[in-house]
């Protein structure tokens, strides 16, 4: 990535805004600023969406370095030679460094600690942004279960988009599928390290909890009288409660389960038979990449066993 923004400079050198009283810098005399792009400590391409940190670097000496981006970009953090942010959509990244230098650089006794042999200079750079790929869906994970559907949203592994996901639900109580027009229960889920925050409050391992409350903890969809459990996970198996899902992000993307299965007893109406049909969408940029149908109807054989038929199914 070194030297990789020369060849895009916007603006030729000119005074640092951020040097009070210094005079501008010759052309001829002024250092080259060039950008480094890292990413989970490591260089690598600035990728639309990614927190990356741009690390600036000089050629010779200087001081009173500062960098900036236009309004709008994500700052997450900014120091006088590197900035981290969120790299926006786009072809190019404007940054603009200021900063303090000898006058002439070449000359042995021009000294940027003199104030009276000194200048300030300011480049803005276009850096090149790579465009984000969309995630991959993966859909039929528990095979052609009647009662169980599966499917995981799976980032790109090196551009991959790290915009949150949305994981939505449409549920309607028959065998056939909901109208795009019902009401949809919605989940956000991150995938940014700087999106992680702490629940406002504890919630107990799924593992700790007896059914009713690890289906209000955990599950999206959880429906008593016409049973389905719609949970979602960050990939590899992290159950992530909808209420807080901030505090583990899926950057590895994230996996969705749909069960449905006969009521408990004291609930199991007279004439066991009932249909459900879902809807589960994952969208991410503004765009849908995911989504599974499934329609259902269950009953119960005159030999007692319980029976969910798969009536109607659609991916993507």
């Amino acid at each position: 990535m070194l030297g990789l923004a020369l060849a895009l400079a916007l603006l030729a050198p000119g005074p640092a805004s951020g040097a009070q009283g210094e005079p501008p810098c010759a052309a001829d005399k002024t250092l080259a600023v060039t950008f480094e792009a890292r990413e989970g400590g490591r260089n690598a391409p600035l990728v639309a969406t990614h927190e990356v940190t741009l690390v600036a670097e000089w050629p010779g000496e200087v001081r009173s370095a500062a960098l900036s981006v236009p309004e709008g970009i994500a700052v997450l953090q900014a120091k006088p030679r590197q900035i981290r942010l969120i790299a926006p959509a786009g072809t190019s990244l404007a940054v603009t460094a200021s900063w303090v230098q000898a006058a002439d650089p070449s000359d042995p006794d021009s000294d940027v600690s003199d104030p009276a042999n000194r200048c300030s200079a300011a480049q803005t750079i276009a850096l090149p942004i790579t465009a984000a790929e969309p995630p991959r869906a993966r859909y039929d994970l528990a095979g052609r279960r009647s009662d169980y559907a599966s499917l995981a949203v799976v980032p790109a592994r090196a551009a991959g988009d790290h915009s949150p996901l949305t994981v939505s639900v449409r549920v309607v109580r028959a065998a056939r599928f909901p109208s795009p027009r019902s009401r949809a229960t919605t989940m956000t889920v991150a995938m940014r390290p700087s999106e992680r925050v702490q629940y406002r409050r504890h919630i107990p391992s799924p593992q700790r909890l007896v059914t009713p409350l690890w289906c209000r903890s955990y599950n999206l969809v959880c429906s008593p009288t016409r049973p389905l459990f719609v949970e979602v996970n960050a990939l590899p198996r992290t159950p992530l409660p909808p209420s807080q899902p901030y505090r583990q992000v899926a950057s590895g993307g994230l996996r969705v389960n749909a069960f449905t299965f006969s009521p408990r007893p004291d609930r199991e109406p007279r004439t066991f038979a009932y249909g459900i049909g879902y809807d589960v969408q994952v969208h991410q940029s503004g765009r849908r990449v995911a989504r599974q149908r499934r329609a259902v109807r269950c009953g119960k054989t005159s030999a007692g066993r319980y029976y969910c038929d798969m009536v109607r199914r659609r991916n993507g």
